[in-house]
């Protein structure tokens, strides 16, 4: 079982042994675990995690959004183990994706990094000039609005990591 959540690698459908389910159904069949949009065998796929796991990915985006992690069996701590390939073709994936994020947060899975959270700090990393306006325009969002009961989700660390990733951007 997984121990820092069920976003794992174990349980994802990009995980070449589970046939595209999302599920622990295919946890005990023969065969390697592979992430097919990564191209990288998994080793221990219930200690592994990345933002594009359907829990916080239920578009089904199939290329590498954000850093692949790991945890260890002494901690739930994440720590990255790849880090996100660096490519136009997820550039432009990104670019899009920030585009479409919304003042209005939405329920996700709460443990690993939020998808959106996760386009606007991976754009900081690759300090992708494009996204500029796009972050400016998220620093503006409004701290009013949250998700609500269970998690009360608010644009309060997304705006933050807008702030960042305009900061190594703009050096």
């Amino acid at each position: 079982m997984p121990n820092g959540g069920s976003d794992c690698c174990g349980t994802c459908w990009f995980n070449q042994k589970n046939k595209g389910h999302t599920s622990y159904e295919h946890a005990g069949d023969a065969g390697e675990d592979y992430c097919m949009i990564r191209h990288t065998r998994i080793e221990n796929p219930f200690w592994t995690y990345c933002t594009n796991h359907p829990h916080h990915n239920p578009e089904k985006i199939d290329l590498p959004i954000g850093p692949l992690y790991v945890c260890t069996k002494d901690s739930s701590e994440r720590e990255v183990w790849q880090p996100s390939p660096d490519i136009e073709e997820i550039r432009l994936k990104l670019l899009k994706l920030l585009d479409a994020i919304e003042e209005q947060p939405k329920n996700e899975y709460p443990l690993g990094v939020y998808l959106d959270e996760m386009v606007v700090q991976q754009l900081g990393e690759f300090r992708e000039k494009r996204a500029v306006a796009g972050l400016e325009r998220i620093v503006r969002f409004s701290l009013a609005q949250s998700t609500g009961e269970p998690f009360n989700r608010t644009r309060e660390s997304l705006m933050k990591l807008a702030r960042q990733a305009l900061s190594k951007i703009n050096g």
